[in-house]
Parts: structure tokens; C-alpha cells; sequence
């Protein structure tokens, strides 16, 4: 098992947006010489639940901070990104950290991000499945095109080329059934992002492998994305979960 953290960048009654962002920032710059195997970044918007508006954006700083640790995403949210661009993105974050990085994609939740950028949320599902497909093939292909319900990319190449077949290292989150065929063809892994109890978890992921090995690929270790509270006593842990993580969850409920 690898252990891994993320930047959150949770906004503060009383501190600027700036003082923030530096303290996870310098955070951050913690993880390596900790010994964390994975430092992630987020992607939220409009509101202080997660100021992370551009997580490729973030690991490219620390691409230039670190040595070795692996850089991931939780996640980019495709049906608010050209996919085109994210493409790019990553080929060109792949090769400034060496390759050390996964990606995970989402497709968001909030109403009010899906209305900030002008996206039909009745359109999440489609445009999730159509994205992961189009950056897969634009990584995996020297030259591509495409023909899809969303987009028409004429005949292109991603340039610079990664270094390291990036779309090996892609999963998704909150796969849905009806999603969760074509991203187990593509060969994504599975990201659960822990808001349902672990029995719930457990039968998910099972039943992604299942579906996985059905259509040939053997299914990646899945990645969990969890909430841990760390003390010296049990109590005191508690303690701490209760009055930060509590100030996290009633964040969610204002995004």
C-alpha cells in the first residue's frame, strides 16, 4: 500500500485567500521529505470549499519542487475542459516531472460550477465518457482525429509527445454504470472518493473489477481518497477530526 496527500486549499473566516494558498502551498512542499509516496491536487471552483481551480497547474509547480514523489489529480473535471487542452496538459506535465504522474477524472456534482461554466449538467455523463475517450487517443495516437457527439477534432498530434504513455495511468471517479464499460476498455483504474460507508466502497470496486476482467483488462489497485485525522491518542484524534473535518463538511454543504 502507498499513502499519499493532497492540497485542499480550504478557505478561512479571517485569513486571505493568498495566506491560505501559501500555508498549503509550503504543506505541499512537505510531502517528499515526509515520505509520502503521491501528492494530489483538486479541482473546485467558485467558492472557498476547495480554491483549487487548476490542478495540472499546481503539480507543474511542484514537478520543479520534488525529485520523487508521484503527482496526481482528484480529479479534472472533463465536461468543463476543451479535452483537446488537457491533452496537451498532460503530455507536457508528464514530461517536465519525468513521468511521475497519474491522473484521475471526474465529472463533477456542484450546480453552481456546471452554471459557471455554461455546461448543461443533463450533459455530465455524455461529456465525461466522450472526453476520457478523446484524451486517451490523443495520447495513445501520434496523429488522431475525432467524429463524436460533442466535439470534432479534425486530423492533429499532440505535441510535445509525453515520455511515458500518461493514459496507462488514468482512472476515473464515481464511475457509473452506465460509464463504467467504456472506461474499463480504455484501461482506467478506479478513484473512489470516500462519501458513502466502506461496505459500499468494497461493492463498487468489485463490481468495477468485475467489469474490467469482462472486457479483458485486469483492473488496477484502486485508489481511495479519504478523510484521516492523526494523533497521539485516539481522543485527540477524534478531537481534531471533529473540529477540522467538521469545518470541511459544512463547506461542502455552502458548494
Amino acid at each position: 500500500m502507498k499513502i499519499g496527500t493532497d492540497i485542499s486549499v480550504l478557505a478561512e473566516p479571517g485569513r486571505s485567500d493568498a495566506a491560505v494558498l501559501a500555508e498549503h502551498l509550503s504543506l505541499g512542499d512537505l510531502a517528499e521529505p515526509l515520505g509520502f509516496d503521491s501528492l494530489f491536487g483538486l479541482e473546485h471552483h467558485f467558492t472557498g470549499y476547495s480554491m483549487s481551480p487548476a490542478p495540472l497547474q499546481l503539480l507543474t509547480y511542484y514537478a520543479g519542487r520534488t525529485k520523487r514523489i508521484t503527482l496526481g489529480t482528484c480529479v479534472i473535471v472533463l465536461p468543463w475542459q476543451d479535452p483537446i487542452r488537457v491533452a496537451e496538459q498532460i503530455a507536457y506535465l508528464d514530461l517536465l516531472c519525468g513521468g511521475r504522474c497519474l491522473f484521475g477524472f471526474g465529472r463533477g456534482a456542484a450546480s453552481a460550477e456546471y452554471a459557471g461554466f455554461r455546461v448543461p449538467m443533463e450533459e455530465a455523463r455524455p461529456r465525461f465518457a466522450e472526453s476520457a475517450q478523446l484524451i486517451t487517443k490523443a495520447l495513445r495516437d501520434e496523429v488522431f482525429d475525432w467524429d463524436g457527439e460533442f466535439y470534432k477534432i479534425p486530423k492533429m498530434s499532440i505535441r510535445p509527445r509525453p515520455m511515458s504513455n500518461p493514459e496507462q495511468r488514468f482512472y476515473a471517479s464515481s464511475v457509473s454504470p452506465e460509464s463504467a464499460e467504456i472506461m474499463a476498455k480504455l484501461g482506467f483504474g478506479m478513484m473512489v472518493i470516500m462519501q458513502n460507508e466502506w461496505t459500499k466502497a468494497a461493492k463498487d470496486i468489485e463490481s468495477f473489477r468485475t467489469i474490467a476482467r469482462s472486457v479483458g483488462h485486469e483492473p488496477k489497485p484502486p485508489l481511495i481518497l479519504t478523510n484521516v485525522s492523526v494523533a497521539e491518542s485516539r481522543s485527540e484524534a477524534f478531537e481534531r477530526g471533529e473540529q477540522y473535518l467538521g469545518a470541511k463538511w459544512d463547506s461542502i454543504d455552502n458548494h
